[in-house]
C-alpha cells in the first residue's frame, strides 16, 4: 500500500512558482544597458527644450504686448445735440405791418406822413431786404446825418449802409412793442455824404426776427443837414442848438453874465420864423425867411447886467415843420 506523503501549505507555494518562471534568467549586459540611458537622456533633453520653447514663446508673446502702442478705440458720437434757436410762428403780412408801423412811430412818424430819408417795413423771411434813402430826383443834401434803426418784435436786426464817404453796419434789437420798458433809444450811427447823392441800405434780420418783426430806418430831417451845413459853426468858445420845430421853441441860460451877445442862424424848409434874442431889458427880433438854400442871419444884444438869457423861435402851429440851427458867441 503506498504511503501517504503530508505536503505543507509553504512548500507548495514555492512549486508552484518555480514552474511558472523561465528556466533562465537573461542579464541584460552593457548594450541594453546604454539603450535605457540613452533613452532617458533623450526624454530629459526634450522636456527642458519643449520647457525652454514654451518659456521664450510665453517672453515674446509679452514682449511683443509690452512694445506695441496701445489700441486706439473709435471715438464715441457725441450724444449732446446742437444748439437750436426756439422761434415761434411766422406771422401774417398784417401782424408784420403793424410791426414796421409801431417802429415808425417810435422814430416820430407815421405812414401817411412818411418824409425823404425815412423807410420801413416787415424783416425779410430768407435774404436781406434793399432799400434807397433819396432819389435821383431828389437826392440827400450834401452833409453829416444820424442814421437812426429801429426794430420791434423778436431777435435783432443788422444795417449796413452805404454812401460816397464809406460803409458801415449797425446792429438794433427787436424788442416786444407791448412792453414799454423796452422801448429803448433806436440805434443810431453817423454817415456823410460828400455830395448830395443817395444812402443805400441793406436790412437783415437773425433767425428769430425774419418773418417775426417790423423795422423802421430813418436819417435825421434832411432840412436839419442843410441847416447845419449852412449854419457852419465856427471852432472855439460858442454854444447852440438846432432842431426841427413848429409853433414856438424856447432855449434858456441862466447864468449868462452881462456882456454882448451875438446869435447867428438858419433855416430850412418853406416859409419864415420869427426869431428873438433877449436879456433882461435888451433884446432884438428879425424875421428869418427859411428855404432850402438858407444864408446865415445875425441877431446881436448887450446886456449891462447879469440876467437870464432867451432865444425864442416862433412859427405858426399849422405850418409845417422846418429845421433850425443856431450858435451863439459872447463878444
Amino acid at each position: 500500500m503506498p504511503e501517504q506523503t503530508e505536503h505543507e501549505p509553504l512548500a507548495d507555494a514555492f512549486f508552484q512558482f518555480r514552474m511558472q518562471v523561465p528556466d533562465e534568467i537573461v542579464v541584460p549586459g552593457v548594450p541594453a544597458v546604454r539603450r535605457v540611458v540613452r533613452r532617458r537622456r533623450n526624454t530629459r533633453v526634450s522636456a527642458v527644450a519643449a520647457l525652454t520653447a514654451l518659456v521664450l514663446a510665453a517672453g515674446g508673446y509679452s514682449a511683443a504686448r509690452l512694445g506695441a502702442a496701445a489700441p486706439v478705440e473709435p471715438a464715441a458720437p457725441s450724444t449732446s445735440p446742437s444748439p437750436t434757436v426756439l422761434a415761434g410762428p411766422t406771422l401774417s403780412p398784417d401782424q408784420l405791418r403793424q410791426l414796421s408801423v409801431k417802429a415808425l412811430e417810435r422814430l416820430g412818424m407815421k405812414p401817411e406822413k412818411l418824409r425823404r430819408g425815412a423807410v420801413f417795413g416787415p424783416v425779410a423771411a430768407a435774404d436781406a431786404s434793399g432799400h434807397v434813402l433819396g432819389t435821383a430826383e431828389h437826392p440827400l443834401p450834401a452833409g453829416r446825418y444820424t442814421l437812426f434803426a429801429v426794430c420791434r418784435g423778436v431777435g435783432s436786426l443788422t444795417v449796413t449802409w452805404r454812401a460816397d464817404s464809406g460803409e458801415g453796419t449797425m446792429d438794433a434789437p427787436c424788442t416786444d412793442p407791448s412792453d414799454n420798458r423796452n422801448y429803448n433809444a433806436a440805434a443810431r450811427v453817423e454817415v456823410k455824404l460828400q455830395a448830395p447823392g443817395l444812402i443805400t441800405l441793406s436790412v437783415a434780420g437773425d433767425q428769430l426776427a425774419r418773418a417775426r418783426s417790423g423795422f423802421a430806418v430813418m436819417v435825421n430831417d434832411p432840412l436839419m443837414t442843410i441847416a447845419e451845413t449852412a449854419l457852419a459853426r465856427p471852432s472855439g468858445d460858442q454854444t447852440g442848438g438846432g432842431d426841427m420845430f413848429t409853433g414856438e421853441k424856447l432855449d434858456t441860460n441862466v447864468d449868462a453874465k452881462a456882456g454882448t451877445y451875438a446869435l447867428t442862424l438858419t433855416c430850412a424848409g418853406t416859409g419864415t420864423i420869427k426869431a428873438t434874442l433877449r436879456m433882461g431889458d435888451a433884446g432884438s427880433t428879425r424875421t428869418v425867411r427859411c428855404s432850402e438854400q438858407p444864408s446865415p442871419i445875425t441877431i446881436t444884444i448887450t446886456s449891462k447886467r447879469d440876467a437870464t438869457l432867451k432865444v425864442m423861435l416862433v412859427r405858426p402851429p399849422e405850418a409845417s415843420a422846418v429845421a433850425v440851427a443856431y450858435y451863439m458867441v459872447t463878444k
